[in-house]
């Protein structure tokens, strides 16, 4: 029956979905929340001594702005990737197997439908983890410079200047 064919292929499109658009989606995410978070975390921590408060600062900043990215960017990509995968493993069942089409246009949106959030969870949860990599790569110049200058007991920001 057309029950079983779709349980059996609905793993395999929703893996085939995620893959296909997830690095792109976290590229482009990762860039942008990293850029942000920097330039945000330099200019509004300019006075902050303490690296490790800028660098945890910039991992809650860099983790919700990718994460948030990512699930904009991802939804509707991997809807129609997912549609688009079930409607080709589909096709490559025995034709006794699949009913009506609009039955089965209607299970393939359905599907497609009910797991979209988990596959929109795994990309965030994947942008999340490589932009709190990425930032701290980015940051780690200027904290280390920061840890120096502590170490060193010289002054750090502002009243560095004066």
């Amino acid at each position: 029956p057309f029950g079983a064919a779709l349980r059996r292929v609905a793993p395999v499109a929703v893996d085939r979905a995620i893959r296909e658009i997830i690095q792109p989606v976290v590229e482009r995410s990762v860039t942008i929340a990293c850029i942000t978070t920097k330039e945000l975390c330099l200019k509004d921590l300019a006075t902050e001594p303490d690296e490790h408060r800028v660098r945890r600062a910039a991992q809650l900043m860099v983790s919700n702005l990718a994460g948030s990215l990512a699930l904009v960017t991802c939804k509707e990509p991997l809807r129609v990737s997912i549609a688009k995968h079930l409607r080709s493993l589909l096709a490559q069942q025995p034709p006794a197997s699949f009913g009506a089409e609009a039955a089965e246009a209607h299970a393939v949106q359905t599907c497609a439908a009910e797991n979209l959030d988990l596959g929109c969870m795994l990309i965030e949860k994947a942008a999340t983890e490589k932009a709190i990599r990425d930032v701290d790569d980015a940051l780690a110049p200027t904290l280390k410079a920061r840890r120096q200058r502590r170490e060193l007991g010289q002054p750090f920001g502002v009243e560095a200047l004066g």
